[in-house]
């Protein structure tokens, strides 16, 4: 796969931007990765889902998305095994790129602690995600009081996917008072 990483690397260097990469199942990996990686901020919507990038792969992939000509608008990573320690690294990323506005996160082990770090980073002003995928990420109703905070001040995201996780009757509690909350702007949740 590391030939055709390269061989792909070299083809989008050739292009100004790239409407999609769906490169989803297709056992990437780091090594992958890391030949792609000066090239993905070309992408507009990058699909990198099922590919066990692992921390050390977004650890890649925030450089791209720091980068002051990145492009991706749409990031999907959905089960790769990430851990509080990527949500660190892409929220360290989300208040440079102004572009990125879909992100899905889903049935990755965020848990409450990259939930935590998430929020902090949707209650900023400069923070343009519109919709947020996640789905299956170990959250609890621990977090719950952070992320109610953040949709109770954020002005971007409309559309939140919360699905299979452990919220629980107080979770909920706690999201139907931020929703009522006239600065709330989810539309879809």
């Amino acid at each position: 796969m590391l030939i055709d990483c390269a061989v792909l690397s070299q083809t989008i260097g050739l292009c100004e931007t790239l409407k999609e990469l769906d490169l989803e199942n297709c056992y990437i990996q780091i090594e992958g990765l890391q030949c792609l990686g000066p090239v993905l901020h070309k992408c507009q919507e990058l699909r990198l889902g099922i590919n066990k990038l692992g921390d050390s792969g977004v650890k890649l992939l925030s450089a791209a998305l720091r980068n002051p000509d990145c492009k991706i608008q749409e990031l999907g990573l959905n089960e790769n095994g990430l851990t509080d320690s990527s949500a660190e690294d892409l929220t360290s990323t989300f208040c440079t790129n102004r572009s990125l506005t879909v992100l899905d996160l889903g049935n990755n082990k965020l848990g409450d602690s990259g939930i935590k770090l998430l929020s902090v980073t949707l209650r900023k002003p400069d923070c343009g995600i519109e919709e947020l995928m996640l789905t299956n990420v170990g959250l609890t109703y621990s977090c719950i009081g952070d992320l109610a905070s953040a949709l109770s001040t954020n002005r971007s995201l409309k559309f939140l996917n919360l699905g299979y996780n452990k919220l629980g009757d107080s979770g909920v509690k706690l999201l139907s008072a931020a929703l009522r909350n006239l600065a709330c702007e989810i539309q879809k949740l």
